[in-house]
């Protein structure tokens, strides 16, 4: 599982009170369940590969201001509303959906540090402070039982373990890109270092480094698992600013490129990502102006553009499934996003969420657990 930066069990209630108050005082609102039934008419029992959480918000582009809902949505596009804010402006940002898919977690804004765990299926909320301002990252493997944070360390991050209530359980060391790649068992979780990567245990223990040789110093990201023995990276050749993927076996057998080194002048300004489909292999990759494109990998290395209709032509990859991608992409010029399904072979389209043109429209959106889930 990987833990992305984006950005609880009940604790006493007079502390929770407290932290509550202090979050209206700064003016955030925390996650307001919404009508009992959208949440009991949710078939709890199948939420599981396909199913995506989804903070969407009606706020105007211009201004900001207007509610947002927290939505699930399964995998033929009906929407389940689990909560609301009156204000996107003082809601909380969606970050992660915990492994076995009870648990959301959210980055307050009331202070340094803040964090929020919605229980979906009964809509309690738990808010609270981490030690030392931590932010937090996401949750552990394999049932979200606690959450990974970090705080700001020299040029990098130094991370940690905490209980649901915020209770610093285990320090789990110094993280060079501030990612965190847990294994499905949550033993072990690897992370990136000066030279490449390194496999750490869940104790904070260093298992092995993972060394990728000719790559910038610091340029190393886990991204997702490839197979169970293997995590696809993202690093950054030396001399050029293009990054590349590898597959690092953790094993500590040396790793192999499975993109080759690109050059400006090919369009793709960086290898971000990777999916295996039966049409072939697709790629997040870097693009001008700061948007991010789908290529097409021929076995040669050589790459052609996946056009998306019906979308703005930057295109994030939250996860594959089957012959699918999801992507999260704006929907026009504006900027304004919306969700879809999206077969690079046929084209076939499933819009789970197209927003108007004048609304921010979906702000986050979480696939439930998955090895494909991209780590943008």
């Amino acid at each position: 599982m990987s833990l992305r930066r984006t950005s609880l069990t009940a604790i006493v209630t007079a502390a929770l009170s407290a932290v509550l108050l202090a979050a209206a005082t700064a003016g955030v609102a925390a996650a307001q369940p919404a009508a009992g039934t959208a949440r009991v008419s949710v078939p709890w029992s199948r939420v599981g590969a396909g199913w995506v959480l989804t903070q969407y918000t009606s706020a105007a582009l211009v201004g900001r201001t207007g509610p947002a809902e927290l939505y699930l949505i399964s995998p033929s596009g009906t929407r389940y509303q689990l909560a609301r804010w009156p204000d996107w402006r003082f809601a909380p940002q969606l970050i992660a959906w915990s492994p076995d898919g009870q648990r959301a977690l959210f980055q307050v804004f009331s202070g340094k540090g803040g964090a929020e765990v919605l229980t979906l299926a009964t809509g309690q909320v738990s808010t609270f402070a981490m030690p030392g301002e931590a932010n937090p990252i996401g949750f552990t493997t394999p049932r979200g039982l606690n959450i990974v944070a970090g705080q700001p360390s020299g040029s990098g991050t130094s991370l940690a373990r905490y209980s649901l209530s915020g209770r610093l359980l285990a320090h789990l060391g110094y993280s060079a890109d501030g990612q965190v790649l847990y294994a499905p068992s949550g033993t072990e979780f690897a992370t990136g270092t000066s030279a490449g990567l390194k496999l750490g245990g869940n104790g904070g223990a260093l298992i092995r480094n993972l060394p990728v040789r000719g790559m910038s110093a610091n340029s190393c990201n886990p991204v997702r698992w490839w197979s169970s023995g293997t995590i696809l990276t993202s690093c950054v050749p030396r001399n050029t600013a293009i990054p590349q993927l590898w597959l690092v076996p953790v094993s500590g057998a040396h790793p192999t490129a499975l993109t080759p080194r690109r050059t400006a002048s090919s369009g793709d300004l960086g290898d971000l990502d990777a999916w295996q489909l039966p049409s072939g292999l697709y790629l997040q990759a870097a693009g001008p102006c700061a948007v991010l494109q789908i290529f097409k990998q021929a076995r040669n290395g050589s790459i052609t553009l996946v056009t998306v209709p019906h979308t703005a032509s930057d295109n994030r990859v939250l996860t594959a499934s089957g012959s699918r991608l999801l992507i999260q992409a704006p929907t026009s010029c504006t900027g304004s996003d919306s969700l879809l399904w999206f077969n690079p072979a046929t084209h076939a389209e499933q819009w789970l969420i197209r927003a108007p043109h004048n609304v921010i429209g979906v702000a986050a959106a979480i696939p439930f657990y998955s090895r494909q889930n991209g780590n943008l």
